[in-house]
C-alpha cells in the first residue's frame, strides 16, 4: 500500500489542489501573465523588416572579418571603408567553378544517400499524435566524410578543397536558400493556396515541416547541409594546415576531434533532434533556412578558421582541460535530452535513478480546442534545473571557442551568439509553457526553481 501511495504521489503531482501548497502565484495572477505574454509574443512588422534587412549583410560582415582578418576589428573596418571595392569585399567570389561543382555534387550525394542508404526508425512524439520517421543521417555523414578523404587520398582533388573555397561555397548555399524559399512560396501560392501574405510570415514561415519531393526540408537541410559541411570543413582545414605548416598544431587536433565528436553524436541521436522543441515548434521561414544554410556553418566553423589562420596553440594543460569540458558537456547534453525522451516515450513509467520519477501532468488545449496532457519531468537532470541541456550546450560552445586563445574580440562573437541564443530560447520556451500550461507550469517552476545553474540562476 505504501508503494502504491508513493507512485500516486509522483504521478499526480500536477493536481490543481496542490497548486496552493507549492506556488504563491494565484490563478488570477497566472491569467494576467498569460495575457501579457501572448501580447509580447507578437513581433511587429517593423522589427521583422529590420531583421530581414540587417541579418544577411551582418552575416557576411562577420564571415569576412573571421575568414580574412581573423576577427580583428580595425583591419576589417579599414579594408571595408578605406580600400576599393569597399563593403563589396564582404561578398565572396560567385564565379568560383570549383565551389559550384562541389556544391552540386554535395547536393546530389546527399539526395542519393537520403533515398538509398538503410534507414532506422525514430519515434517522434507530439500532441497531434506520435509517428515513426525514417532516419539515416549518421550513415550519410560518416560515408560522406570517408568519401571525401578517399577522394583526396586518391588525388582526385586537393584535401583542402573545402577550406580553400569555403567562402564561395557559403555564398552558393545562400543562393540555394533564397531559391528554395522562393520555390516554397510559389508552391504555397499555386499549390495549396496558403500564400505568404505578410512580412512576418515571410520571416517566420507558415508551415512546420514543408516538403518538396516528399523530403522534409527543415530536417534535410539541417542534417545534410549544416551538419555535413561542418565536418568536411574541419577535415579540409586539417589538410590545409598540414600542407602549409608541415604539421597540425595540438590545439587544432584537439578542437577538430571534439567538434567531430559533437557532430557525429548529433547524427547518432537524430531522434533527439526530431523530438526537440526547435524541430517540432519552429516554422520553416526565411530566418530558419538562412540560419541552417549560411549563419550556422559560419558560426560553427569559426574557431577552426581562426586556429588555422593564426597557427596558434594553447598549452598542453589548457588543451586537456578544454577537451575534457567539451566532451563532458556534450555527453551531459545528450544524457539530458535522452532522459526526457525516454521518460515521455514510456508515458511516465521510466524510473530515474532507480526510483519513480516526479512529474507533473500538465493539461492544456490544442490549437483545435481539444484537451490534452504533457508530462513535465522534475527528476534526474531535470529536477536540478529547468534547462540543463541548454546550460551544457552553452558550455560546449564556450569550450570550442576557448581553443583559440584570444586573437581578437570578434573571434569569440560566434560562441557568444550561440550562448545568448540559448538563453533567449530558454526564456521564450518558458513564456510559451506558461501560456500553454498556466497553473501547471507555475507549479513546475515552484518544484524546479532554477533555470540554468542550481543555486545561482
Amino acid at each position: 500500500m505504501k508503494e502504491l501511495n508513493r507512485i500516486r504521489r509522483s504521478s499526480l503531482g500536477g493536481s490543481t489542489s496542490s497548486l496552493t501548497r507549492r506556488s504563491s502565484i494565484s490563478q488570477k495572477d497566472i491569467q494576467a501573465l498569460q495575457e501579457t505574454l501572448q501580447k509580447q509574443q507578437k513581433v511587429s512588422a517593423q522589427m521583422v523588416l529590420a531583421l530581414l534587412i540587417i541579418v544577411p549583410p551582418a552575416t557576411f560582415f562577420l564571415f569576412y572579418s573571421i575568414s580574412i582578418h581573423t576577427g580583428l576589428f580595425v583591419p576589417t573596418i579599414t579594408a571595408l571603408f578605406l580600400r576599393f571595392p569597399l563593403v563589396l569585399q564582404c561578398v565572396p567570389p560567385v564565379w568560383d567553378t570549383v565551389a559550384w561543382k562541389f556544391s552540386a555534387v554535395h547536393c546530389a550525394i546527399q539526395l542519393i544517400f537520403y533515398w538509398v542508404l538503410p534507414h532506422d526508425q525514430a519515434l517522434v512524439m507530439s500532441s497531434a499524435g506520435d509517428q515513426m520517421r525514417e532516419v539515416n543521417s549518421f550513415f550519410s555523414c560518416i560515408l560522406t566524410c570517408l568519401l571525401y578523404v578517399l577522394g583526396a587520398s586518391a588525388g582526385v582533388y586537393r584535401g583542402d578543397l573545402v577550406y580553400l573555397h569555403f567562402n564561395s561555397i557559403i555564398l552558393i548555399f545562400a543562393i540555394f536558400a533564397v531559391l528554395i524559399w522562393a520555390a516554397l512560396i510559389a508552391t504555397y501560392h499555386f499549390g495549396t493556396g496558403n500564400s505568404v501574405t505578410t512580412i512576418s510570415e515571410f520571416w517566420f514561415g507558415i508551415e512546420n515541416h514543408p516538403k518538396i519531393l516528399d523530403i522534409d526540408l527543415k530536417s534535410f537541410i539541417r542534417t545534410r547541409f549544416t551538419f555535413v559541411i561542418w565536418p568536411l570543413f574541419v577535415i579540409s582545414a586539417m589538410y590545409f594546415h598540414k600542407i602549409t605548416y608541415g604539421q597540425i598544431s595540438t590545439s587544432l587536433v584537439c578542437l577538430s576531434s571534439v567538434q567531430l565528436l559533437y557532430i557525429f553524436q548529433f547524427h547518432w541521436n537524430e531522434d533527439l533532434f526530431l523530438n526537440s522543441l526547435d524541430s517540432k515548434r519552429c516554422d520553416f521561414g526565411f530566418y530558419r533556412i538562412w540560419a541552417d544554410f549560411v549563419l550556422g556553418p559560419i558560426i560553427y566553423t569559426s574557431p577552426v578558421t581562426i586556429l588555422v589562420a593564426t597557427n596558434r596553440s594553447v598549452g598542453v594543460i589548457s588543451n586537456c582541460l578544454f577537451c575534457a569540458v567539451a566532451i563532458g558537456s556534450m555527453v551531459f547534453t545528450a544524457k539530458c535530452d535522452r532522459q526526457k525522451y525516454e521518460f515521455r516515450k514510456s508515458k511516465g513509467t521510466l524510473k530515474v535513478g532507480g526510483v519513480d520519477a516526479f512529474f507533473i501532468s500538465a493539461k492544456y488545449r490544442t490549437d483545435s480546442g481539444d484537451a490534452n496532457t504533457n508530462l513535465l519531468l522534475g527528476s534526474g537532470h531535470w529536477g536540478v534545473c529547468r534547462h540543463p541541456n541548454y546550460a551544457s550546450e552553452a558550455i560546449t560552445f564556450a569550450a570550442f571557442s576557448a581553443f583559440q586563445g584570444f586573437p581578437s574580440t570578434i573571434a569569440h562573437i560566434p560562441s557568444l551568439f550561440v550562448i545568448l541564443f540559448l538563453v533567449a530560447r530558454a526564456f521564450t520556451d518558458e513564456n510559451r509553457c506558461l501560456i500553454k500550461y498556466g497553473q501547471y507550469w507555475a507549479q513546475y517552476c515552484s518544484k524546479v526553481k532554477y533555470r540554468f545553474l542550481p543555486g545561482v540562476f
